[in-house]
């Protein structure tokens, strides 16, 4: 094999590792469409974040003139004595404007209104202390976490 094969080789390999890799993060990073039966919808899960980005994301699709209630509990996690984490929630309006920023020690996160503008909503949750590890700490202390997301539509 000369050397231009070999670069040849070396770059369709390169080139099919980083398409891969570029796939898992899109598959990892869509969506849950919610489907509400009779105005409700409860989602439990679990979520062991190994990565900064890691969260989960949800669709919702709302009407305007409607009022939503969205509420997530959660455990929470110790991973060090000065850190205790928990799972928070962010909602963002269908043009990608927060609407809320859950920030409760708790465990539970709550949110109600009305809907301003029809289209698809989207709920983004989270680890609340990841900013307090490297990416290193995060996957050597592994933290799992069970959440329940409860949205009511009236």
């Amino acid at each position: 094999m000369n050397f231009r094969n070999a670069a040849t080789l070396l770059r369709k390999v390169i080139a099919l590792w980083l398409l891969t890799c570029c796939l898992a993060s899109i598959a990892r990073s869509q969506a849950t469409t919610i489907a509400l039966k009779d105005g409700k919808a409860t989602i439990r899960k679990k979520f062991a974040p190994r990565r900064k980005a890691d969260a989960h994301f949800y669709h919702l699709a709302l009407r305007q003139g409607r009022t939503a209630e969205i509420k997530v509990v959660s455990n929470s996690v110790f991973l060090s004595k000065a850190n205790e984490c928990g799972i928070y929630f962010e909602l963002f309006d269908r043009k990608g404007k927060k609407l809320f920023l859950g920030d409760s020690p708790t465990g539970i996160d709550e949110w109600e209104g009305e809907i301003e503008e029809t289209g698809s909503y989207k709920i983004k949750i989270y680890m609340s202390c990841l900013e307090a590890f490297t990416l290193a700490e995060l996957q050597k202390k592994r933290p799992k976490f069970a959440y329940s997301l409860e949205i009511i539509i009236r």
